[in-house]
Parts: C-alpha cells; structure tokens; sequence
C-alpha cells in the first residue's frame, strides 16, 4: 500500500526537530521505518548511525525484524547493492533499544566519570540493576535505618512530623509518606534541586494567599466553575423563552443566580471571591399550577439543584480567610521542611547503600546517563557532544510517555534537539502512574509550527490521523465521543480536525451489522417489591456471555488479513475492562453458563498455581534439603505422589529430627528412589544457571508431560516455561546461583510483591484484559464493559499530597483541638490533580474505543438508572460543557452525557422521563438499547440453547415432587456422642427419630464482681464435690482433713473447700459401697477413677435400624470402676437434689443409658465383664442399682 501524503511528509521532512501525532492505527511504526531508509538509500547513512528509541523490549525486537525484514526485501529487488548488503551486518548493532537499555550501556562504558570524592564507593562497569521487588525491599532496609537516626536525633518539626502525619500503630505510615515522595521525584531531572526549592518555599512564606500558587489554582477553578453555572442557568432562562408562568417563576430567578454566578467568575483576589460567592443568589423557585411533573420543570428543577451543590464546595473553600489559610502553612510548615530533610537523607543512604552493592535501579541509569551527558548547568559535557556527534538523527516512538528526565536525554544526544524526530500520540498517554508526562508533548505541539510553514533549523509538527485499524462505524463512535467531552480545560487539548480519527481502511467490504451498540443494565437494590433483587455484577456478566454467545451462534463475520470472510471464534473477541480485580470471576462464570470457553490474562496467582508452586519448592529443597515444609510439598506433588499415609508412616518411623533424616532413615524403595533423584539434580546444580537447571529437571522428570497432561494442561506447560523466563530475568538483573533465586523469590512473595509474570492463562477463548494491557493491540471484536467503575480516588488519601509544580499538600493534624483538615495547599493540590487525573481518564476510554476492527459493543449497568440519567440530562450538550465533564464520575457518565443528545438515544430519554434537546449527530448511528437486570436473574440451563429449546427437550417430570432422599435416616445419625449426651433419652428418641429439638439458650448469669454474693453456683458446688471424690481415700473417715490437705496442694480453691457438702461425703464412707470398694483395694485391686475413654461403636447399639457399616465414635469419663470377684462395678455420683424413692427411682432411669454406655465401654476396653451398675446420690445418701 502507498503511503498517504501525510505519511509521506513525514518520512521525507527534514531541517529541524520534527514531532509526528500520530493517530491510532495511523501505521506510525512503517512511517519510522520508512524515514529510516530514506535516510539509508538515499542519503547514504548506515543504520547504526541512528539511535531509535522504544519503549519495551518487546517494541525494539519487533522494530529491529522489520527493519531486517525491509532489508531483506530490498535486497531480494537490488541484490547487487553492496550498501544494502553492509546494512544487513550493521543491523544487528544498530542502536534500536529501549531508554532503559541505552542509559545502561552509556553507563557501563562511562562508570569512571561518575566517581566522588566523598563517596566510599563506586560504580564499576559490572554493575547489576535491581528488579522492582528487590529494590522495594532495599529502599525499605535502608529507610528503617535512617528513621532510627531520625528518632535518636528528633527536632521539633520532625516531632510534629511523627505525632501528626505520620502518626499511627508504628511508623509505617510516615515510612509509606517518604517512600510515595521518594518515588515521585525519580521522574524529575534533579530530584535533589526539586526538595530545594520546595525547601526553600516552605522557609520562607509568601507575603499573602494571593501571592501562593495554591490561591491562583483555587481561584481558576472557582472563577472556570462560576462561568460554567452562569451560563447553564442562562440557557435554562432561556428554555423558559415564550412561556410566561415558567418566565417568572423559573426564568427570572435563573437570571439573578446566573448573574451571581458570573460576578464569581470575574474575582480578582480571594477577599473578592469569598465576598461575591456569600452573594450568589437562590430565591425560592415557583412551579405553574399543575405543571409540577412536565419534563421540562423536572430538566430545570435538576438544573437549579445542581448549581446549588455546586456553589457549596466553592463556598467551603472560601470559608477559609487568606489569613487563616497562611497561619496553617505555618502551622504545617516544620512538619513539611522535615520531610522534605528526611526524604534527602533517605535518598542519600539509598544511593550509597546501592553504590555499595554496585547496583542501580531503573530511574538510577536515566538519572547517571544525564548527569554523564549534561552539566548543572545544562550545557553538555564533552561526552554529552562526543555521544550525539555519533548519531545522524535520534528517533524516539511512544514520545506521549516520556517523563522530564528522558526528556533531558533525548535533547543531550540531539544536538540540541536539533535532529529529533518523535512520533507518538498524546491521546494514548495512559501511564501517568508511571510518571510519564503528557504535557511535554503538549507543550511542543502548541509550539511548533506546522512542517508547511517551518523555516529551515525550526521546530516543526506533522499530524498523521488517518486510521487503518478499523472499521468506518468505529471510528466514527470515538470521534463522537471525544469531539464532545475533549477540551482543552477538561482533558488537556482540543479534539479538533487533525487530531479526529480518519478512515484509511478502505480493504473492509461494506456491512449493516456494524453498529456501534450502547447497551444500557438498569439495576435495583433491595426494597420491598424486589426483596431478592439481581446483583448488577451479575446481570452485566451475563449479558455480556449472552452477547457473545449469539455472536458465535450467528456466526458473526470477521475480516482475515487476505480480506476474506469468516465467521468469528471465541478467540476474536476480548472484554476490555479499567479494573476487572474480582468481577473477572463472575465474567468467567457467565462464559461458563454459556458454554464460551475464556482465558483473563491475570498472573496474580502464578506463583500459587500447583506446577509452579511444586517446581519453587523444588528448587528450594535442591538448595537445602533440610526443609520440612518444601520437602514435604515435593513428596505430596504428582512428581514423586507419597500419599498422606506414606508420609505418616515415614515419620512415625523416625519422630525425632527433621522430615529429610525421616526419609533418609527409611530403607523403602520409595524414599531410597527420591533421595537418588535429589542427588542427582543437587549434583547437577552446582555448575548450572538456574534458568539451565529448570529445563534440566523439566527434561529428567518430564515435568512438561506430567502437567500437560493434567487438567488444564497447556496452561501449567506455558506456566513452567513462563518459570524459566523468569529465572532468566532476575539472572540478567545480576541475581545468579540457585540460593540467590530462590531467596530473593520467596523474600518477594512474602513482602507481598510477587514478580510480574506472564502466566499461561491466555490459551484461547475469550479474553478480559485491563484497557493498559490492550494498548497497542487490536481485536475485532471488543466488549467495553464495567462501564460505571468510578474513578480511583486513592490518590488523595496520603496525609501529604505531592504534586510536580506545586509541591507539597498536607493536612493540618492540631493536637490541642484534637482535629485534623486539609489546608487549602491540599484543596489546590488535590483539585489539580483530581483535573489532571480525569484527563488521563479521558485517553483510557480513547485507548479502549480504538482497539476494536469491526464491532464495539458497550455495557453500562446502573442503580438509579432513572435519577442519575436525570442529573446528566440536565448538562446534556453537544459538545459537553468542560464543568460538566469534569463533574462525571465513570466512563458510563461520560458516554451518557453525549448519547442522551443523539436521535437513536429516545430509550434512554424515555427512562429518564426528562426532556433533552437532541441535535444531529454525525457519522454511523448507533445502536442504544434499554435492558432491565431482572431479565438476567436466572442461568440458562443448558449452555447454548434459550430457555424454550431447553424446556422442549427436558419435560417435567411429576414423579420428582414424591422423591425421598433414602438415606434420611443415617443423615440424622450423630457420628459422635458422648455418654452424658445418653441420659435421659429413650435409644430411639433422636437417633432413629430425628426429633427435632427446641435450642437450649443459657440463662445470662452476673459476672462474680458483679454478684452481691460472691459465693459458688449449685453446678460450681457439685464441682467441688466431684473433685474431692476424684481425690478421695475411702480408708480415712477424716473428710475435713483430707479436704484441707486438697486445698493445701491448690487442689481446691477456699471458695471450693467451704462448699463440699462434708455430711454427704460421711454417708457415702459408711455406706456399703464404699465396703465394696475397701475390700477391692485390700484384694490388690485399685479403683480406676475419671477413667476417661473414645470407643467405636456399631451404630446399631443404638439405633437397631442403622446400617450395618455404621459407627458411632463414643466418649465418655466413668467416675469409678472397681474389680470384685463376679466382675466390674461401675460407680456415677450424682450430686442431684432428689430425696423421696419415686424421685430417686426416676431419675435413676433418666441416667440408665449414660451407665450402659459406661459399661459397654469399660468391658471392651478393660476386657472384664460389667456386673453392677450403681448410680450413688450423694445429698440423700443412697445407691441405686441399674
């Protein structure tokens, strides 16, 4: 295909910096590599005579083929070409790398230059650079030390510091403060010169409010917010035009606010603005008779409700006087120089902890590089020259995202930024978290002059917006969006003409079934008309895999890359969400009811999954074998598969010492055969990478065949290959040998920080994918879902909020008032960075709206589907106003705020009930349609089929309503009892009845502090007295001495010692049973006492219904046993309150089955025959035998 005269232009411009916009699927990557052989062939530069930046590996290894693959291409057409055939060799060592990587060689050839005086060490040419996990973890390492000197060396501003704003449980919250600020500077050129000059701001304080950045940015807000209301409240004066009754009861009072607000907007100081907006108008509005639900009043109503709420926080900031304002910076002020002197000390230590590791960290090489290429004051260095002298012209891709540091580099090896070409889009500038800056592409582009009327050396722009991407319907959905909610106030620059999306693709044959489709899920919340009501989740998850499901059905067609037909496949269509987190289960779990097959590229749970988490213990038990959890882990895995029994019986075989000399001190075949394995690998260990080790034991123990051939299987071989990848990568980042690897991972998965992994999860199917991770891709179909995820607010829950410009925005914490608020540097910071943030917003909703070909299809789900739908018809507009914009809180907002305004959009008005003027929209209508959630409420019961198709094929069956479950009685049968569970219950009574059971609920009682008596309770009482039984010599008729012997050996508490009931005990002495018992233990027989016993018993002993393979476990404790001459007598002493013989009588039957339990137990246990079974009550002294 010809290049466009766009792309043209910027392939042959030259005579000056030339930055390219770039326009998504606007083929900027062949633009580069056709600039690049202009100057190859015609100007006969070689290819390693350029440095072209990208900014993933990933981009340069691709870029690099490309351009090899041109080569090869042209040399296949001029084979006789010796230049050519140079460029070929030349390739291979052409500067085509990412920052990153050409900091690091910079660095490595030029270490020596980097040397202080004052430093003890230094950096030499070896040096390795920290992965993310483990530089977190130094920086951590290294800020506890230089707190504990913080502490030990405390002033009174970091004594504020620590009781305020880093006050908590311990000091983790002043540790995340220095560490979010720390982290903040590294995109700055000199982080150092940054907490100077905020030093320096907070010294010294301004001579007014008026005089700090923090007023100008409060005011513009308030004086852009005031305008935005005057003029909504003129336009809702001027919808009353030609209706009296609503002219001056709606009409005139919008005039007089929007006055009000207008006057706001022309504040010149903040005493102005606090006096004007005290004096913003709301007189009572007055509704026509009978005209009190007419839409337009309801429109106007929500107008007017919402300038007042409006008006509300612009007055709370105002509440603040410019004198009071300035009193809390003072205030605050010790607290913000001393974390600003903490954070410099913190950044101090880390660079030496690191020079003394000889190690860096990424922002580490971009700062080096421009402290090797460029002096304090700007000027290069001569190495600075000598470096861009080497190259013809620098290219630089993705320039959106380049931060100020990179930004410096670029310009140190351009000559100036003389022979830079820079190509990106700023509309897909989405990693601002990164600490990329998009104002510096915007600040070029409003500087440059168009290529068309640059002079030669100028600075110069070139717009490239022509896509070749997608379908017309698609494009023509984005630039409706964006040319109505991009502006320069909410979203950092306009949506004009060039920067609109242009169709390129004209291969696609025309189509009807491409409509852009806004589906809008109304959801409800629990009331009483829908108790049950279906969760929005849910409904969305299952629209969506019914969508997909009948897109499949139908056979949807697709595009293939030779412009032929085909119906689409699982693998076609993606799900784009902001945040999926936990509703990608519920998405899985509709695909599933739907039978579409998915795989979600999340790689949260890599390191948990069985293979990979099997192959880590491995390694670990290869590096020291003596650990018993690693160990233990191996031998339960497929791998070696001990059963739970076997590892029993090896370790009862050898309880002493650790699991490893269990297994060595086994002599079976078993343990014998994985002790050779373990050898063998610790043997070919030690002169392996561990990345060579992995595939060795993948090899030997066929570990890809094993779990490939499991469940699952393709996934956990990518995830074992995915393994080796890593271990590849922490051994470039200069973390060699196996004790390294596996320390440092299992340091990083305990702090929480588990490396990124590409998990093998992405197999096939349906994808769902976070909108960051799709940049750069492109699908033919694309759910855009999740639509009302409110944007993050986490950003603004620091006690000090950073900001690059205006520095530093803390809370006041007053300890004497005990109160805590935002200072209006706070508001100021917070407020830029709530604008800058929906900005970014913006660009993902862009970057998601472009990945579509040929179909995009959105979901938006909402609760209070018809009052929120109100709130935006009442600023519905086309354009948007900015205000308007910026006071949406999702991408569903946003998209609402224009549909509402578009012909096809009448669902949506008709569910709002409220009258919005609709305009002509331009380009491919959409499809807007309104769906209740209640219609998701139930799965489909056979995957594929609808619920008619289903039914037909399965009809009811009557005879299912008379099922009875057959095994209901052995449901009910307990597995465990005790034998006190046994008294007072028939055997049939619960076992083979099931009866149900009123719940017994203990009778609150007063704590003993409480009770004006502090004395025992009956059941405490009869404690006591079993304990003294438990202990009681039947030859010694002393009872009081033997209880004061009991209590001398802290047997029994004082309270205890005065409750036993000493008569009872007498009785029982004298009685004939106790005879019995001294005349056992004068035969050589000692009582057994608390015998305690666990017994399995056939189920059948108690209930003559059960099976035959059931069986009850029984527990119980016999109070006394003792042998006579015919067998045992078993004794239970009750301490209950009965003294007549029918009292006696009955409840000696109420414990008759606790007895027999106690005997079928002892006779099994002791193997000796029961031949009495005696129930002694203590208070009236008699023995019963049962």
């Amino acid at each position: 295909m010809p290049l466009t005269p766009q792309q043209q232009a910027a392939v042959e411009n030259r005579g000056g910096s030339l930055l390219v916009s770039a326009a998504a699927g606007s083929g900027k990557t062949r633009v580069l590599v056709d600039r690049l052989f202009r100057y190859v062939t015609e100007e006969r530069h070689n290819v390693d005579d350029f440095l072209i930046i990208t900014y993933t590996r990933a981009a340069a290894a691709e870029l690099r083929g490309k351009i090899a693959a041109e080569l090869s291409r042209r040399m296949g057409e001029d084979p006789s070409n010796a230049h050519l055939r140079r460029q070929l060799l030349r390739v291979y060592q052409a500067d085509i790398k990412t920052v990153d990587a050409f900091c690091a060689a910079l660095l490595r050839e030029n270490t020596h230059l980097l040397a202080r005086e004052e430093d003890k060490h230094a950096l030499t040419p070896d040096f390795r650079i920290l992965d993310d996990g483990e530089a977190a973890l130094l920086r951590r390492r290294c800020l506890e030390r230089v707190l504990s000197s913080f502490y030990e060396t405390l002033t009174p501003g970091g004594e504020q510091l620590a009781d305020t704003l880093g006050a908590g449980r311990d000091d983790s919250a002043l540790v995340e403060l220095v560490l979010e600020l720390y982290k903040k500077l590294q995109s700055h050129a000199s982080p150092e010169a940054w907490l100077r000059q905020n030093r320096a701001a907070w010294e010294v304080p301004a001579p007014s409010f008026d005089a700090t950045p923090y007023a100008q940015v409060l005011l513009s807000s308030i004086r852009r917010r005031a305008a935005h209301w005057a003029d909504q409240l003129r336009r809702g004066a001027a919808r009353t035009e030609g209706d009296s009754a609503l002219t001056s009861g709606y009409g005139v009072k919008f005039l007089a606010a929007a006055q009000g607000f207008h006057a706001l907007s022309q504040a010149p100081d903040w005493a102005s603005a606090q006096t004007l907006s005290a004096a913003v108008p709301f007189p009572r509005l007055t509704t026509p008779k009978g005209r009190k639900e007419d839409p337009l009043v309801l429109a106007l109503k929500q107008l007017w409700e919402g300038a007042k709420s409006a008006l509300k926080p612009l007055q709370a900031w105002l509440d603040v006087a410019g004198e009071e304002a300035l009193e809390d910076l003072a205030a605050v002020a010790p607290a913000m120089l001393a974390l600003l002197d903490l954070t410099a000390e913190f950044s101090a230590a880390f660079r030496a902890e690191k020079l003394r590791l000889n190690a860096a960290d990424f922002s580490d090489q971009e700062h080096l590089a421009l402290t090797l290429l460029v002096k304090p004051d700007g000027s290069p260095t001569e190495l600075g020259e000598q470096v861009s002298a080497r190259y013809a012209e620098i290219l630089v891709d993705e320039y959106q995202d380049t931060n100020e540091v990179q930004n410096a580099i670029f310009r140190a090896v351009s000559k100036g930024g003389k022979n830079l070409f820079t190509v990106g889009d700023v509309k897909q500038s989405i990693y601002r978290f990164r600490l990329a800056d998009p104002t510096i592409f915007l600040r070029k582009y409003a500087a440059f002059k168009p290529h068309t009327k640059a002079q030669d050396g100028e600075d110069r722009k070139l717009t490239l917006s022509q896509n070749f991407r997608s379908r017309r319907e698609i494009l023509e959905a984005a630039n409706f969006v964006f040319e109505n909610i991009l502006s320069v106030e909410m979203g950092e620059l306009v949506y004009d003409e060039d920067a609109a999306l242009h169709f390129g693709a004209a291969y696609y044959p025309p189509r009807t079934d491409c409509q852009t489709e806004f589906h809008l899920l109304t959801a409800h919340r629990k009331s009483e008309e829908t108790p049950h009501p279906v969760k929005k989740l849910t409904a969305e998850a299952r629209f969506v895999a019914r969508r997909i499901r009948r897109l499949l059905d139908e056979g949807f067609p697709v595009t293939d890359p030779d412009g032929s037909l085909r119906p689409c496949k699982p693998e076609d269509v993606v799900i784009l969400m902001r945040s999926p987190g936990s509703r990608a289960a519920a998405f899985a779990a509709a695909l599933a009811e739907r039978d579409v097959p998915c795989s979600f590229q999340e790689s949260s749970d890599f390191f948990e999954s069985m293979e990979v988490s099997t192959t880590v213990s491995l390694l670990e038990l290869i590096d020291n074998p003596r650990q018993d959890v690693p160990l233990i882990s191996v031998l339960r895995s497929p791998i070696f598969g001990f059963s739970p029994d076997r590892l029993a019986e090896i370790r009862a075989a050898a309880p002493d010492g650790d699991f490893y000399e269990a297994v060595s001190a086994s002599g079976q075949p078993d343990c014998a055969a994985f002790l050779e394995t373990l050898n063998a690998l610790r043997l070919s260990a030690r002169d392996m990478s561990v990345h060579r080790l992995l595939w060795h034991i993948y090899n030997t123990q066929n570990l890809l065949g094993l779990y490939g051939a499991m469940d699952r299987g393709l996934e956990r071989r990518e995830n074992l290959i995915a393994l080796t990848r890593q271990a590849e990568k922490f051994e470039s980042g200069g973390c060699r040998g196996l004790f390294a690897f596996v320390t440092r991972l299992r340091r990083l998965l305990e702090a929480g920080e588990a490396p990124e992994a590409a998990s093998g999860s992405a197999a096939g199917g349906v994808r769902l994918m976070t909108i960051h991770k799709s940049k750069g891709l492109e699908f033919p179909i694309v759910f855009l879902a999740d639509l009302d995820h409110t944007f993050s607010r986490q950003d603004f829950d620091d006690s000090v909020l950073v900001h690059p410009t205006l520095g530093l925005g803390p809370r006041r914490v007053d300890l004497e008032r005990k109160i805590r608020y935002p200072t209006l540097a706070r508001t100021a910071v917070e407020e830029t960075t709530r604008r800058e943030n929906l900005a970014e917003e913006q660009r993902v909703l862009y970057v998601a709206m472009t990945r579509p070909k040929e179909k995009l299809i959105l979901v938006n789900s909402l609760y209070f589907a018809q009052t929120r739908l109100q709130r935006l018809a009442a600023s519905a507009a086309l354009p948007a106003a900015p205000e308007a914009v910026a006071a949406c809180r999702s991408f569903g907002e946003w998209l609402l705020l224009c549909l509402l305004c578009r012909p096809e959009a009448e669902p949506l008005r008709r569910l709002a009930e409220a009258e919005v003027p609709t305009a002509p929209a331009s380009g491919a209508p959409w499809e807007v349609l309104v769906h209740d959630c209640e219609e998701y409420r139930d799965s489909p019961l056979h995957p594929g089929l609808s619920q008619e198709e289903s039914a037909a094929e399965t009809p009811f069956d009557p005879a299912l309503l008379a099922f009875e479950y057959p095994y209901r009685r052995e449901a009910a049968l307990p597995a465990k009892l005790t034998a006190t569970q046994l008294k007072g219950r028939p055997l049939d009574q619960e076992i083979a009845e099931n009866a149900a059971h009123t719940p017994y609920l203990r009778p609150l009682s007063q704590p003993k502090f409480r009770r004006e008596q502090a004395g025992l309770t009956p059941a405490e009482q009869g404690s006591a007295t079993h304990l003294v039984l438990q202990y009681l010599n039947f030859g010694d008729a002393d009872i009081p001495a033997q209880i004061a012997a009991l209590e001398g050996k802290s047997l029994l508490t004082p309270q205890q010692a005065k409750a036993v009931d000493i008569p009872a005990l007498e009785r029982l002495l004298a009685s004939p049973l106790a005879r019995k018992l001294r005349q056992a233990e004068a035969a050589g027989k000692p009582p057994l006492r608390e015998y305690r016993f666990t017994l399995l018993v056939p189920a059948r002993e108690y209930d003559s219904k059960a099976s035959e393979e059931d069986a009850i476990l029984l527990q119980g404790v016999a109070d006394l046993c003792f042998e006579t001459e015919g067998g045992l007598t078993v004794v239970d002493f009750k301490t209950d309150h009965v003294f007549t013989p029918q009292e006696i009588t009955d409840r000696a039957e109420r414990y008759r089955p606790q007895l027999e339990a106690y005997s079928l137990a002892l006779t099994r246990v002791l193997e000796i025959p029961v031949t009495r079974r005696v129930l002694y009550f203590l208070s009236p002294g008699k023995a019963v035998d049962v």
